[in-house]
């Protein structure tokens, strides 16, 4: 399907692996220029190529979100190899290992202030591009109320996520720049946390597949497909929502 997108030039965070690698090959596949980052210098590497693959300019560095310096320096670089910027999904993230309050500060930084920091540096680059828009990515650890430990920090992190979507989406509206987020349920991809388990635990991923309504666990892909068309003009009219794909796992309406 054409997106109407050829042509735009997107940024993506977190792009080396699992659904910010999918996004980054989605949006090239639609004839997006992409520039990504990750820690992995070998991972982004070989999500340049990809995208490069499909015959679109395509820019990468390694380096940690958390660094503010680190990150404004992507930023600025990546803009100009691109020349210039028209979408942003802000996807990068992480599980933090560490416990107690480090735990919260851990989060706080990757999967909070990572997201502030890039749409501060986004905003005045979009200003004046027809379509320009920013998609977060959040998930629907936003809304459980009975995660693991280690999850707690990610949970209440993603919600602020989803809030700062709704917030930005009424600040900017009359700026023409669309803000909206998504908000991924159990996701299974090599190396990923629920592939993990599939071995590990496979009492734990067993259950987890059986709570989406769908009966599995979602795929990279269909989460991109997801990111891009919220990106396109074929989501012109949409700004402030947030756009659960979880196979129906959460039971609630999403008013």
């Amino acid at each position: 399907m054409d997106l109407g997108l050829k042509g735009k030039r997107a940024l993506v965070t977190g792009g080396s692996r699992g659904i910010g690698r999918a996004i980054v090959e989605a949006l090239a596949a639609e004839g997006v220029s992409v520039a990504t980052c990750a820690r992995g210098a070998e991972g982004v590497a070989e999500a340049v190529a990809a995208a490069k693959a499909k015959g679109v300019e395509a820019y990468g560095e390694a380096f940690d979100v958390r660094d503010p310096e680190a990150l404004k320096g992507w930023f600025e670089r990546a803009r100009a190899h691109l020349g210039g910027i028209d979408i942003v999904v802000s996807n990068a993230s992480t599980r933090p290992t560490a416990t107690g309050e480090q735990l919260w500060r851990d989060g706080f930084e990757s999967d909070l202030m990572h997201h502030v920091r890039l749409t501060e540096l986004a905003l005045p680059a979009l200003q004046g591009n027809p379509g320009a828009n920013i998609v977060f990515i959040a998930s629907i650890a936003s809304v459980l109320t009975v995660v693991p430990p280690h999850e707690q920090a990610y949970g209440a992190m993603k919600a602020a996520v989803v809030n700062l979507a709704g917030q930005l989406a009424s600040s900017q509206g009359a700026a023409g720049i669309r803000i909206n987020a998504v908000s991924p349920g159990p996701i299974l991809f090599p190396g990923g946390e629920w592939d993990l388990n599939r071995t590990a635990r496979p009492g734990l991923f067993a259950a987890a597949s059986r709570m989406p309504a769908l009966g599995r666990l979602g795929t990279p892909e269909e989460v991109a497909n997801a990111v891009a068309f919220l990106a396109s003009p074929a989501a012109s009219y949409i700004t402030g929502t947030n756009l659960r794909i979880d196979g129906g796992l959460i039971k609630t309406a999403n008013f």
